[in-house]
Order: C-alpha cells, then structure tokens, then sequence
C-alpha cells in the first residue's frame, strides 16, 4: 500500500507545482502589462515634455519680441514728451511777464439805493441783515407781471437755495402771484445782489431789473417784526402806476 500512498503524494504536488507555475505566470503577466504601461507613460511625458519645451521657446520669443515693441514705443513716447514740451513752454519773456504778480481788481460795486445814489459799505451789511430777516420769514407774497418773474427765474433757478414755488396764480393785465417761501427769498436777495454788482454795459436792462428786485424785496424784508407772529404776509409788489393826472377845476385852482 505505500506504493499508493507515494503516487497520492506525488499527484499532490504535481498539482501543487502547476498551481504555483500558474500562479507565477499570471504575476509575470501583470508586471508586464504593468510595465508596458509605464513605458506608455513614459513616452507620454516624453512627447508632453517635448511639447511644452517647444511651446516655452515659441512663448520665450513672443515675449522678447513685446519686450522689443514696449522698449520703442518708450523711446517713441519720450520723444513726443520732448516735442510737447518744446511746443507748449513760452519764452523766457513770456515767462518773466507772467512773474509779475497779478493786478487786484477793483471791488464790486454793491446795489443802487432807488433814488440812485449808491449804498457804499452798507451793500453787503444790509445784504446780511435781510439774509437773516428772510431766513425767518415762512412764506412772502410776490406780485408782478409774467415776464418779470420768468426773469426772476432765470437769476435764482441755479442757487441750491431756491425752491420752486406752488401754483402761480393769473391777475388782470399779465399780472401773476407767487408765494415764495424764507428760503427762496434768499435765493432771490443773493441772485439779485450779484447781478446787481456787475458792471457790464450790455446787460444794462438785467442791472436795472435786478436792482429795482432787490429793493423792493429789501423794503418789504425790512418792515417784518419776528415778535409778531400775527402779524400780515409779506408782500412784494412790482406794480407801479402812472400818477393820475388832475382835474380841468385842480388845474384852475392851481393856477
């Protein structure tokens, strides 16, 4: 019987040896393929590295060539710099007159008084003190025609103190009412002063309106009182009628 037992043991391994063949040859395989792809890897990066060096000396040469351009349109820029400033610097004598220190121009003349004398020093004090009085009015009352406050318009519409007024009422004969309030009286009195001030001969008509403004508001400005709270609304009025012409009996009797 050990002859069988012998011929067991021997089949045993034999199977045993053509495991570990197998095995052995399915591991040689992997490393194969294994390394089969790392040599495609390799080749890869190879040709990557290829064309990226390739593509850095294209990029290397573009940026020499900016480099280049950016070098020449400084050049090109300095000598324009150069030229302006030949072109725009003035001659020395030029320069000398304009060291010379400037003239200071004579001061403002302030507002006529109505009777056309002038107001002097008192121009801007008076200024001041209506400013003041018209900080503390709530609302003001303005009568004249049409075209006068489409004037007034044009002098205080650009003043941050100026607010448009409600509705603006019709009277007879073109006349219009307009209520004003403290705020833009302020607007009014600044505006009117300064055009009032200049002294150009081609906007005589401007001159003598806004003049003739000013003094009107000023008197009415003049005559509130901030202890009377019940007083009437002020009023502005640019009305002026002719003086009535007297009787024929008046007449005789004044002869």
């Amino acid at each position: 019987m050990a002859w069988v037992k012998t011929a067991a043991i021997l089949n045993d391994a034999h199977e045993t040896r053509q495991e570990v063949l197998n095995a052995l040859g399915a591991g040689f395989t992997e490393v194969h393929d294994t390394l089969a792809t790392l040599l495609g890897l390799s080749e890869a990066i190879a040709t990557g590295g290829t064309w990226l060096r390739e593509n850095h000396e294209a990029l290397h040469g573009k940026l020499d060539r900016v480099l280049g351009e950016i070098e020449r349109l400084r050049v090109d820029c300095a000598a324009l710099s150069e030229l302006v400033d030949a072109r725009t610097t003035p001659p020395a004598e030029t320069v000398e007159r304009q060291t010379v220190p400037p003239v200071a121009p004579p001061l403002p003349r302030p507002p006529a008084s109505p009777d056309g004398t002038d107001t002097g020093a008192a121009g801007p004090a008076r200024l001041r003190r209506l400013l003041r009085r018209a900080a503390g009015v709530s609302s003001a009352r303005l009568v004249c025609h049409r075209d006068t406050w489409a004037f007034l318009l044009e002098q205080t519409a650009c003043d941050p103190h100026f607010r448009a007024p409600g509705p603006v009422d019709d009277e007879h004969e073109g006349r219009v009412e307009v209520t004003l309030s403290g705020r833009s009286l302020i607007a009014v009195l600044l505006s009117l002063f300064r055009t009032s001030q200049e002294e150009d001969i081609e906007r005589l008509g401007d001159l003598a309106m806004a003049a003739e403004l000013y003094e009107r508001s000023a008197d009415a400005l003049e005559h509130t009182d901030s202890a009377d709270r019940y007083g009437p609304q002020v009023v502005i009025v640019l009305d002026d009628r002719a003086v009535s012409a007297p009787a024929e009996g008046d007449e005789g009797r004044a002869g």
